[in-house]
C-alpha cells in the first residue's frame, strides 16, 4: 500500500516536471525543425535586408563647411536624389532631419546622407534647410560602385530611405510613405540595443 502511494506521488511529480518542460521542448522543435513563422514580420517598421550588404567605410562631406566625415561609427539614414532636388526630394530631406532630431539625446549617433549623381543637384538654400546633411564624396567611380552595391538588393528603389549600421552594413529599407514615427522607433531600439 505504501509503495503504491510513493509511486503515485512520484508519478504526479514527473507529470508536473513534464508540464514545465513540454513548452520549452515544443518551442525548440518548432524553431529548429519546422518552418514555423519563417517569413513572419518582427516589430521593425522597415524591411530587414537579408543578407546584409557590406558597403565599407565611405568618405562623406559636409557641403556647407567642406568638413569630411566617415560612414563608420554612426547609424546612417540614406536618401537618393535623382536628376534634381524637387519638392518631394526637399520633403524627404526635411523628413530625415526631423527623424534625426526626434531621436533626441541620441541624435549624435545618427547621421543623414544624400547620394546624388552630382552634388550640385542640391541647392545651397536646400542645404541650409537640411543643416547637417552629408553628401557622398563627389567621385564618379565611388558613386557608381556604391550604386551597384545598393542594386545587389533585389527590392532596391531610389525613392526609399535606407539604414546603414555603424559598421557600414546596409541593413534596413523603408519604402516611400513609411510613417516617420516607425523609423524613429526602430532607430531608438537599435541605438538602445547597440549600447
Amino acid at each position: 500500500m505504501k509503495l503504491n502511494n510513493v509511486f503515485k506521488s512520484r508519478l504526479k511529480l514527473l507529470g508536473i516536471v513534464f508540464l514545465f518542460f513540454m513548452p520549452v521542448i515544443y518551442a525548440w522543435y518548432l524553431v529548429f525543425f519546422t518552418d514555423f513563422k519563417m517569413n513572419s514580420r518582427g516589430i521593425e517598421h522597415g524591411l530587414l535586408i537579408t543578407p546584409i550588404i557590406q558597403l565599407g567605410n565611405l568618405e562623406l562631406i559636409e557641403p556647407l563647411t567642406q568638413e569630411t566625415n566617415e560612414l563608420f561609427g554612426k547609424w546612417t539614414l540614406v536618401s537618393f536624389i535623382n536628376n534634381k532636388c524637387d519638392k518631394e526630394c526637399e520633403y524627404q530631406l526635411f523628413e530625415l532631419r526631423q527623424i534625426r532630431l526626434a531621436v533626441g539625446k541620441d541624435g549624435n549617433k545618427v547621421q543623414r546622407v544624400a547620394i546624388a549623381k552630382d552634388n550640385n543637384l542640391i541647392s545651397s538654400a536646400q542645404l541650409k534647410l537640411s543643416q547637417g546633411l552629408l553628401l557622398l564624396k563627389d567621385d564618379k567611380d565611388l558613386k557608381l560602385k556604391l550604386n551597384n552595391l545598393f542594386k545587389v538588393y533585389p527590392a532596391f528603389d531610389r525613392e526609399s530611405i535606407y539604414l546603414i549600421d555603424p559598421y557600414g552594413n546596409l541593413m534596413m529599407h523603408y519604402k516611400k510613405g513609411t510613417n516617420p514615427s516607425g523609423i524613429i522607433k526602430d532607430l531608438e531600439r537599435l541605438i538602445k540595443i547597440s549600447k
